[in-house]
């Protein structure tokens, strides 16, 4: 693991805000500076944040699930199933993953592999975390986190990330900043990206917007750099583009989302959903709903709660500022009582719900039926 001299203070990142900026495309900002080399360790029997492809076949959930079912369990096969689970969470199917990764853990166990069951109760709060199961996400994290040893143990960040993550979803800032600090500051390497990230999406949360956009920046550089072939897909631009828009930069943040829907054209539909949710905020709000429709239609796809939830708050508010008061109020208390569900509550608190006045008959709004179905 590379160390830095430097300390942390408080929830503040230790990158420069030197080294991050203009890492997007040449001209904009300041000339990053080089990151140090990130010394990847070689696959083997420990389990990583991330995950390769065993065989080239290996790429879709069916293929995915047909070794996850035939496959012999013990530590030789353990890099397979995890990147077989990985498969299954990222084309968009969390519950299979959490079912598949609950027997995986309670296996690994029995074999005294505790490196690989942490490994599976931290992917498992990942696919908890995408279903909008918050607690429950933290409760799997935490326990994961625990099983990892001391607090400078590389594979701790893993988890420590995923808890951090579910935390500042719940609005728990504190508990989430206090997990994220290290005993030694932490160089940027693709090694702790998670907690990396983990630690941009904190500042967002406090709205240290700046701070946010340089940990997005770095996160973009190594992604690019060792990300390629690999799981999870390591969402840079989205993040980046959310920090720009909170900052104002609509232009910069459309182009990074366009780009993102390109990479992903392929992949499965969470990173659709969110980039699309992300990509409406950009456009005039005449447009916004056609987009927060096609949104709504890739997170229902995943059983992605949270996100459905924050998109259709922003289409209630879309419908609001066109001046659809009746709509507005369904779509944002259809988001209120999701977020009451998922229990985030910084979410439920930026959904004020009024009653909607009258509306003359035949003036309610025409929505695709991906914006009227039920979430």
């Amino acid at each position: 693991m590379t160390r830095s001299t430097d300390g942390m203070p408080g929830t503040r990142t230790t990158v420069p805000a030197t080294a991050v900026r203009g890492a997007d495309r040449p001209g904009t900002d300041r000339t990053p500076q080089p990151l140090k080399r990130d010394r990847t360790p070689p696959r083997g029997t420990t389990p990583q944040w991330y995950t390769e492809p065993p065989t080239a076949r290996l790429y879709g959930p069916r293929a995915a699930e047909r070794l996850l079912r035939s496959s012999a369990s013990g530590p030789t096969a353990y890099m397979s199933l995890l990147h077989a689970a990985r498969v299954l969470l990222h084309t968009g199917h969390p519950h299979r993953t959490a079912v598949w990764c609950t027997k995986l853990h309670d296996q690994a166990g029995t074999v005294q592999a505790p490196a690989w069951s942490a490994a599976f109760r931290t992917l498992r709060a990942e696919a908890l975390l995408q279903l909008g199961d918050l607690a429950a996400a933290a409760h799997e994290a935490a326990a994961a986190q625990n099983a990892t040893g001391p607090r400078d143990n590389q594979m701790r960040l893993w988890p420590t990330a995923v808890l951090a993550e579910a935390l500042i979803a719940q609005g728990r800032y504190e508990e989430a900043s206090a997990h994220l600090e290290q005993p030694t500051a932490l160089e940027p390497t693709w090694q702790n990206l998670p907690w990396l990230r983990a630690r941009g999406r904190l500042h967002l949360a406090a709205h240290r917007h700046h701070d946010a956009l340089s940990v997005f920046r770095t996160v973009g550089r190594l992604a690019r750099r060792h990300g390629p072939g690999r799981l999870p897909h390591p969402p840079w631009r989205t993040d980046t583009a959310e920090a720009l828009l909170r900052l104002g930069r609509v232009e910069r943040a459309r182009g990074l989302l366009d780009e993102e829907l390109a990479v992903l054209r392929n992949s499965g539909p969470r990173h659709h959903g969110i980039a699309l949710r992300l990509l409406a905020a950009s456009e005039e709000p005449g447009m916004r709903p056609d987009t927060l429709a096609r949104a709504l239609t890739e997170l229902r796809r995943c059983k992605n709660r949270l996100e459905l939830a924050h998109t259709l708050a922003d289409l209630g508010h879309t419908l609001a500022t066109l001046g659809e008061p009746f709509a507005a109020d369904t779509f944002l208390r259809r988001a209120a009582h999701l977020a009451d569900d998922c229990g985030a509550t910084p979410l439920r608190d930026l959904i004020p719900l009024t009653p909607a006045p009258p509306t003359v008959p035949g003036t309610r709004p025409r929505l695709s039926s991906a914006a009227t179905t039920a979430p």
